[in-house]
């Protein structure tokens, strides 16, 4: 079985202060079952990963998909992509996504929360936009994206003044619950 952890067991471990001994007694497991699990080894059950996590506080969410996508168009590689060619081009790399997304239907793309230093409007915008996504295609929202990033100040993505009134009726809830008003076109290619 081959799976994904994106959890730094070592910096957990660092974090609790806790030994690889301590942790293994915890959890119930061999200590070489951590390393199995720190080096993501497909030797591991789930059943061990879950122990692991519980005692560490947290879960495990599994993810099934059956085609492939590429992880270049991933919300953290879109994020970097717009940090790297600069802010205005959030709008070419957001729609890759989309496209890809719509594409393959692979969960794994939304997975993971944008980097911490993409600016709190498009991180915003991304959590808005994964709730959307995830909704129309009837998969489970990524809790990194269910969270509230309310904007201070509404943000009228089209930037055209005449066209606030328009998208305050259409802007679906997705976009709305963070403040971030949107046409009902704004996730279609033209």
């Amino acid at each position: 079985m081959k799976y994904q952890t994106y959890f730094p067991l070592n910096k957990l471990m660092k974090i609790n202060k806790l030994s690889e001994r301590e942790l293994a007694l915890a959890a119930k497991v061999s200590r070489a079952c951590l390393r199995h699990i720190a080096d993501r080894a497909h030797n591991v059950t789930v059943e061990s990963i879950c122990s692991v996590a519980k005692f560490l506080g947290g879960g495990v969410e599994i993810v099934v998909s059956t085609q492939t996508a590429s992880s270049e168009f991933c919300t953290v590689a879109t994020a970097y992509k717009v940090e790297r060619d600069g802010y205005e081009s959030w709008k070419i790399h957001y729609m890759d996504l989309i496209d890809e997304f719509r594409r393959s239907l692979d969960p794994r793309l939304v997975l993971l929360a944008p980097p911490r230093s993409l600016e709190i409007r498009l991180t915003a915008l991304m959590a808005s936009l994964v709730c959307y996504l995830c909704q129309e295609a009837e998969l489970p929202i990524p809790a990194w994206a269910n969270k509230r990033y309310y904007l201070a100040s509404p943000w009228f993505v089209s930037g055209m003044e005449s066209l606030k009134a328009t998208a305050i009726v259409e802007s679906p809830m997705a976009f709305r619950a963070n403040n971030i008003f949107v046409h009902e076109n704004f996730a279609s290619r033209a």
